[in-house]
């Protein structure tokens, strides 16, 4: 039977872009659990309440100095747990099979324009454009990089990548290459609900979405009664 939606995109000086389309039974499912896994994201006080993790470096003539400002423990047991679904590749409603999904069905150049900029972010592209952090031609804050910690030290505990990760780890002071990866973790909580935002549009869920101009490529979307 499918599940259709109609969306209509604004933005000031440009005309308005209707798109209307289908998704299959299946695919709006596989888009519901992905609404489902981010509620229990945005349940979570300290996910919702603005989560950072201040990082500073400091040099001098001789040496340089690291302060790595981490959430504790508790949060990051949380963050880490409630992004699984959206990480790992083998779920259902992962982040890009959901934004795959939306790519193939809502044939628009400014949402697919989106989701690339969204893309960019969840995958650690934006932060390197404001900085590469490397050591041994390892590049740190890469997704690569991330989903080799995650699955040595987090998520799985595969040996053959621990000891790479464990040394990579020991090559920084303090925490700073952790650091590094729950910056991106925040990237990615941050991608996943602006997905989700534009998914709940999609499915009806929500009327309106407002994107600010220098960050979206149109102001606002307008999706199904």
């Amino acid at each position: 039977m499918g599940c259709r939606f109609h969306l209509e995109l604004n933005a000031e000086g440009h005309e308005t872009v209707v798109c209307d389309g289908e998704f299959t039974d299946d695919e709006a499912a596989t888009l519901e659990l992905y609404l489902q896994q981010y509620e229990a994201v945005a349940a979570s006080p300290a996910l919702s309440s603005g989560l950072s993790c201040n990082m500073q470096i400091n040099w001098d003539q001789d040496a340089g100095t690291v302060r790595v400002d981490l959430p504790d423990e508790d949060t990051l047991s949380v963050l880490l747990h409630r992004l699984r679904p959206f990480i790992l590749a083998n779920e259902p409603a992962s982040y890009l099979t959901v934004s795959s999904i939306i790519g193939r069905r809502v044939d628009t150049p400014p949402v697919r324009d989106l989701l690339k900029r969204q893309r960019r972010e969840y995958d650690g592209r934006a932060f390197q454009e404001s900085v590469v952090i490397s050591i041994n031609d390892i590049v740190v804050n890469s997704e690569r990089t991330l989903m080799d910690w995650l699955n040595s030290h987090e998520y799985h505990r595969d040996p053959d990548k621990r000891e790479a990760v464990a040394v990579l780890l020991e090559s920084f002071s303090g925490d700073f290459a952790r650091g590094v990866f729950v910056n991106m973790l925040i990237d990615k909580m941050r991608a996943c609900g602006n997905l989700a935002a534009l998914v709940a549009v999609l499915l009806g869920k929500q009327k309106t979405l407002t994107f600010r101009s220098h960050e979206g490529v149109f102001e606002s979307a307008v999706g199904s009664d």
